[in-house]
């Protein structure tokens, strides 16, 4: 983590319960010499931020265990069955109570496991280079996460309470949006055959 004058937290979700992969818990399998949660983990922590937060829910006591020696931040969402927008205003929440004044948080999820140092570091230099205030990734001309906000749309965010996450605030302000083109690191994994394709496209 490399500590900048602007305060930067990156927010990893990561408590859904992955009910499309049966009874696999999709944050503990295995990628790389680690697991997609290891590997975002890890890709976050050579990021440009001062914080890396993991948000919790489903099998929360396993998914800690395996990583209590990482040294990030663990927010734990009680509501993790209303979906991804509780973990996002759970996440914000436990960021706005630390002593640290974070200008910016960058949202991304668990199961895109492309997603790069050099992908997040952009994100973040888009950010501190631009008058812009959200800068998102582009999904056919559709703005999605990873995405970084700034501060001034922490209460929105911690108003979230629906699985779309920050799909209608990314909507809403979609003026003040910077698109970068992720050039196919976002795929994303919801079921065991996106796993398996993803792991031979690694290979």
């Amino acid at each position: 983590m490399i500590h900048s004058e602007t305060k930067i937290a990156i927010l990893i979700l990561s408590a859904g319960a992955s009910k499309r992969m049966g009874s696999t818990t999709k944050q503990l399998l295995p990628w790389r010499n680690t697991t997609l949660l290891g590997n975002v983990i890890r890709s976050a922590k050579q990021a440009s931020c001062n914080t890396v937060a993991v948000v919790l829910g489903a099998h929360a006591n396993t998914i800690q265990k395996q990583i209590e020696d990482e040294k990030v931040q663990i927010v734990f969402n009680k509501n993790w069955k209303s979906g991804l927008g509780s973990s996002i205003s759970s996440g914000i929440s436990a960021l706005e109570k630390s002593k640290m004044k974070y200008e910016a948080v960058l949202i991304l999820l668990v199961d895109q496991p492309f997603i790069d140092t050099a992908y997040l570091n952009l994100l973040i230099t888009n950010y501190l280079n631009s008058s812009n205030r959200i800068i998102a990734t582009n999904y056919f001309d559709k703005a999605g996460v990873p995405a970084i906000f700034d501060k001034v749309y922490f209460s929105e965010l911690k108003a979230l309470n629906t699985d779309q996450g920050a799909r209608d605030l990314l909507k809403k302000y979609a003026n003040e949006v910077i698109l970068l083109d992720p050039e196919g690191k976002a795929r994303d994994m919801d079921t065991l055959e996106d796993y398996y394709k993803a792991l031979k496209y690694l290979k």
